[in-house]
Order: structure tokens, then C-alpha cells, then sequence
């Protein structure tokens, strides 16, 4: 989407917003496991794997969806949505699994695209400033 020919991972990561999210926890589990996904809720969101290796990440992180995030991200369809580079790159560090330090990388490359005082904002918001500038300092851009 914001032309990343390379990355670590080979999966999507999508937004969503909720009202419910027990509800949404409980039927969207329910009905991907039935269809023989592989479902794992984190703290983030939920992971789906398929059993030829596609994986979604359902972000879900309610400190960064509010006005801002809808109005910055790309609206897929009805409450889906593609994050700005600067939320994708705060649900990466939500979660920091491995695979997300290198997809961090990754978007990093486009840092003519990244909004370097939202960012840090962001990073302010969800209370993400040592594990991002710890990142920063790795790969070579500026710090919050």
C-alpha cells in the first residue's frame, strides 16, 4: 500500500474499531476456527494464520483509535481501516514481536513519508517513548 516492496513479514496489518470488542472477540474467533484458521488474542489485537502461511494481524488498540488515527488512516470498508505510516509503526511497537522490529525498519525507508512530530506525539500517546527510541537509535533515524 505505501509501496514497501520488501518486508520481514509477509502479513497484513489492519485496524479496527469496535464497540464490543467481547462480542467481537468471541464470534470472530469462533467463526475463523471453524473455518480451520489458527486464532491468537494479544494484547494488540488478534493474529490469524492460515494453513498455507497467510497471516492477518486485527489490531485493536484502543489508546490510538480515536479521532486522529480515523482521520489520518485509509478507510477500507465500514470499520476497517490501512493505518498511517506513524500508527502502523505504534502498533509495531505494541506489540514488538521480532518480526516487527524488521517490518519497523522497513517503513522506516520511506521517512520522507513519516510525520516526524506526529509520530513522536503518538509514540507520547501510547506511552511508547523508551522502546521507540531505543529502536530510533538502532536503525539510524531521529529519536522522540
Amino acid at each position: 500500500m505505501y509501496g514497501v516492496i520488501t518486508r520481514t513479514t509477509k502479513d497484513i496489518d489492519i485496524m479496527i474499531t469496535v464497540e464490543d470488542l467481547k462480542t467481537l472477540r468471541d464470534t470472530l474467533t469462533k467463526e475463523l476456527r471453524k473455518r480451520g484458521f489458527m486464532v491468537q488474542w494479544r494484547s494488540w489485537g488478534l493474529l490469524v494464520k492460515s494453513k498455507r502461511g497467510l497471516e492477518i494481524d486485527l489490531n485493536t488498540p484502543m489508546l490510538l483509535l480515536d479521532e486522529e488515527f480515523q482521520g489520518r488512516a485509509r478507510r477500507v470498508y465500514r470499520n476497517l481501516y490501512i493505518p498511517s505510516l506513524e500508527d502502523l509503526i505504534i502498533t509495531k511497537l505494541m506489540s514488538l514481536e521480532r518480526k516487527d522490529y524488521g517490518d519497523i525498519k522497513e517503513v522506516f525507508k520511506f521517512a520522507g513519508k513519516i510525520d516526524f512530530d506526529c509520530l513522536c506525539r503518538r509514540v507520547q500517546q501510547a506511552n511508547l517513548k523508551r522502546e521507540f527510541n531505543r529502536i530510533a537509535k538502532r536503525i539510524g533515524v531521529p529519536t522522540c
